[in-house]
């Protein structure tokens, strides 16, 4: 079953409907609930949050520029990067820990004589599994920095890993509100108005938030764009899969995946800029860097 067939509700993982759920002041107190269910085990309560910039540039003008999906800070001053990300990315487990890093610099004051770095978390909603944790069954890890006994250094840094694609994972600390959310954000697209019914009051007013029907004109445009933005992504990432998978069983070895993969990724990357997609949007569908992706515009 499909959101197109059913047409009700929205899929919260578009970059529109993301926004629209956990960026925007009116809808904020999703955004503060999802973060105490998740997180504040281990960075407090949530009691307020503020929306920050999400653009953040290098103390140099040769330092790559960071753009956040939201930033937000807590009445505590606690920073939270939240990121959705609908497809794997190449060393995204690494691009979490720059983001997170420039979030952190940026709260250091030019001429600061101490180093009492403000707590900052980036918090992760994936819909596919990280190459890290690949074997682990796991909806949910939180990563501290430790030393070899195990033992957290600071609990001011932290990066939390949330995986819908493993909502269905029995995680001993997998909670019931942990379970209402990743069932609605995996599932939304295809409920119906007997799932509705079935969900608890807090979800019903997610669900109604997330109804097409409430949508603006100019909001529907917006959101049909992002539809197609999303629909993109998924095609990218299985082309590039069963052209990969194709060439290695052509060729018979593992340089025959690398090489399939390359390729296909390279010409997803030219019709995506034949539709006159971004060069920023093919490079994050992709995974090729946006020089990569520039460099095929001259070809």
């Amino acid at each position: 079953m499909t959101n197109q067939r059913k047409n009700i509700f929205q899929i919260p993982t578009t970059d529109f409907s993301f926004k629209k759920i956990f960026g925007t002041e009116q809808n904020k107190r999703f955004l503060i609930r999802f973060l105490n269910c998740f997180v504040s085990k281990y960075t407090g309560e949530i009691v307020d949050v503020t929306y920050l910039p999400t653009e953040y540039y290098g103390m140099v003008d040769t330092e790559k520029k960071a753009v956040f999906d939201l930033l937000c800070k807590d009445a505590e001053d606690r920073k939270f990067i939240i990121e959705m990300q609908k497809a794997p990315q190449p060393d995204y487990a690494e691009r979490s820990i720059f983001y997170l890093s420039r979030a952190i610099s940026a709260s250091l004051k030019r001429g600061q004589l101490d180093y009492q770095i403000l707590p900052s978390y980036s918090v992760n909603i994936l819909d596919f599994n990280l190459q890290e944790y690949r074997k682990k069954d796991q909806f949910f890890h939180a990563v501290f920095l430790k030393d070899q006994n195990n033992e957290i250094l600071t609990q001011k840094v932290g990066i939390f890993f949330i995986k819908l694609c493993n909502f269905a994972a029995r995680q001993s600390d997998l909670t019931e509100e942990m379970r209402n959310w990743l069932n609605v954000l995996k599932n939304m697209p295809d409920m119906d108005e007997s799932d509705y019914d079935k969900q608890p009051a807090f979800f019903q007013e997610l669900l109604d938030e997330c109804r097409i029907s409430k949508l603006t004109a100019m909001e529907k445009d917006n959101y049909q764009k992002s539809v197609l933005e999303y629909e993109d992504v998924k095609r990218a990432v299985e082309y590039a899969r069963e052209t990969a998978a194709k060439v290695f069983f052509e060729k018979g070895m593992e340089k025959g995946l690398e090489e399939g993969r390359e390729e296909a990724l390279l010409q997803t990357a030219k019709n995506f800029l034949a539709k006159g997609i971004s060069v920023n949007d093919v490079s994050e569908a992709t995974g090729l860097s946006i020089d990569r992706v520039r460099a095929l515009l001259d070809r």
